[in-house]
Order: structure tokens, then C-alpha cells, then sequence
């Protein structure tokens, strides 16, 4: 079996294939495109093709640095003799091994509250992904509260009390302005006394200093394991049409912040999408969820296989 019909194989196996399908259309009309070009007609793997690939490669915002690291294992890998689908695939499975495994969303354990903290820069979506998660945990039959932590963006905590109403979970939130983690003291005292299963905090998301930004964070994540017991899992979600840009923003979180695993926001609009590769490969940190669409349902759990696949599938060398 080639590694297409491997990849093929356990695509058609999963649940969201019409949502990953619709969703990464974007990407897979601009980044996989580009990349199955490469491969039409009879390259020959000279130098100008290889920077051609560098071009591509990077135009689709994977950074210099992982760029180099897939040609460089795709020059060693590559023999001449191989069919136009067969170095096709040699390139993707380069790109799988080189990103890795999945990382799975986290798993609320039961009998005490879970914490989950949600960090990233005003705009990526951050306060909707807090909506999406709740969501998912609700349908799963978990008490979940909401907390509207992110009190300096005008309007950002009644709209996470809106998410809250809508979806049916509870919410606690503050006053524009307020001292944030005055409200997680409170929602932390609330969740215990109504004993929650999860509480999703959102959080500010101003990058203008990042030493204001680190001293916020760190009063957080201290009222929050000082109020809760610990901060389970703390996500980063990034906006998939940043590019290059959300590769910087995921230096600066992950300098402030321990941070568990990226949620990148935006995919179904995104015509690149190849940062995820290069967050991965420069900071060691996966993708455990992708947003493909404005419903409460279009935060799927990353799947690297099933990502690749819609890349490049389906198409005639």
C-alpha cells in the first residue's frame, strides 16, 4: 500500500471528513496546489527546482528555518528514477515525520474541576474558541463555567456571557477594566461551591508590551493555582491567516507562559496555512484543535494526517 492510500485509508475513517474537506479548501487551492505543481510534468531536482520548492514553501508561511529542513531531507531522500506521485509522496511523508504524532485535546478528569486557561492575541478568535471548548465539554456532559477574564477589550466579556447563554453553560465575568484575576478569584470560589467539572478562563490578549503582558499573565496563572488548585492545560490559539506573524506571536505566549497545545483559528479562510508546521518544528508545540467554521461544532481536533491528505489528494500527475 503507497503512503497516498495509507493516508486515504485513515481519512475515510474519520468522523469530521466533510467539515476537513470544506474547511481546508483554501489552503489546499493555494499551499497544496503549489505543492502538486512542483511535481507536473518531469522535474528534474536541479538547483533552480529547489528554490522554486523554497519559494512555495515559504509563500505558504512555513518559515525559512523548517522550510530548509524538508528540502534537506527531501535532497537526501529523492532518487531520480521515481515516478512524479512517488517524490510527491516522499515530500508529504517528509513533512509527516518531521511534524510528528497527534497531540490529543485534553481530557477533563473526572471528580474535581479542571482548569483550562486560554491564551493569544485580541483577534485570533480567542473568546470564541473559549465558547467552542465549552461547547464540547457541555455535549459531553460536563458542568462547565465560563470566565470572562479578558475585562481590557471593549465588550469582550459580555460577549463570552452571550457564548454562555447560548450554549447553556454558567459564566462569570467583570467590569470593563477590572483587574482580570479579581474575576478568576471569583469564578474559581463559584466553580468549587457549584462543583464544576471544567472552567475555560479567557484571557487579555495585548502584545503592545510584552512585559506588561508577562506581569499579567503570571498574576493569572497565580490567582488561578492559588484559587483552583492548578491550571490543567493552558491553550494558545492562533489566527491561521497571520502567517508568519502567528509564528511570532507563539514565541512571545511561550516565553511568558507555559503553553500545552495550539488551537489555530480560521483555517476555512486561510489560503497558506503551513505555519502549523513551522510552530511545531521552531517551538515544539502541536496543534490539538483547528477551526473550520463560524458554528459552535467547527473546532475539530487536529489530525496531521488527515491535514496532508486534503493538501494534496485527489489529484492527476
Amino acid at each position: 500500500m503507497g503512503f497516498f492510500d495509507k493516508l486515504k485509508k485513515s481519512f475515510s475513517n474519520k468522523e469530521d471528513q466533510e467539515l476537513y474537506t470544506t474547511g481546508l479548501e483554501p489552503t489546499k487551492a493555494t499551499f497544496g496546489n503549489k505543492l502538486k505543481e512542483m511535481f507536473m510534468g518531469k522535474p528534474k531536482f536541479d538547483d533552480a527546482w529547489y528554490d522554486h520548492l523554497l519559494a512555495v514553501l515559504i509563500q505558504s508561511d512555513v518559515s525559512l528555518k523548517s522550510a530548509q529542513k524538508i528540502i534537506k531531507a527531501f535532497r537526501k531522500k529523492v532518487k531520480s528514477n521515481m515516478t512524479q506521485e512517488e517524490s510527491l509522496e516522499l515530500l508529504v511523508e517528509i513533512i509527516l515525520e518531521q511534524y510528528g504524532d497527534d497531540v490529543a485535546p485534553y481530557e477533563v478528569e473526572p471528580g474535581r474541576l479542571n482548569t483550562i486557561l486560554v491564551v493569544g492575541v485580541n483577534g485570533s478568535g480567542k473568546t470564541t474558541t473559549c465558547a467552542k471548548l465549552a461547547a464540547q465539554y457541555h455535549q459531553d456532559g460536563k458542568k462547565v463555567l465560563l470566565v470572562g477574564g479578558d475585562t481590557f477589550r471593549a465588550a469582550g466579556s459580555s460577549q463570552l456571557q452571550v457564548w454562555a447563554d447560548e450554549i447553556g453553560v454558567d459564566f462569570v465575568g467583570g467590569k470593563e477594566n477590572a483587574d482580570p484575576a479579581s474575576v478568576y478569584v471569583d469564578a474559581a470560589r463559584y466553580a468549587k461551591e457549584g462543583n464544576f467539572d471544567v472552567m475555560i478562563c479567557d484571557s487579555a490578549g495585548r502584545l503592545q508590551n510584552k512585559v506588561n503582558l508577562m506581569k499579567e499573565l503570571e498574576k493569572m496563572k497565580r490567582v488561578l493555582e492559588r484559587e483552583a488548585g492548578s491550571i490543567d492545560h493552558t491553550y494558545l490559539v492562533i489566527d491561521g491567516n497571520t502567517g508568519q506573524n502567528g509564528l511570532s506571536q507563539a514565541r512571545v505566549f511561550t516565553e511568558v507562559t507555559p503553553v500545552d497545545s495550539l488551537i489555530v483559528t480560521k483555517l476555512d479562510g486561510s489560503p497558506k496555512g503551513g505555519v502549523l508546521l513551522s510552530i511545531k518544528d521552531e517551538l515544539g508545540l502541536k496543534v490539538s484543535h483547528i477551526g473550520l467554521g463560524e458554528k459552535v461544532n467547527d473546532l475539530r481536533p487536529f489530525d496531521i494526517q488527515a491535514y496532508l491528505y486534503q493538501l494534496v489528494y485527489n489529484h492527476e500527475l
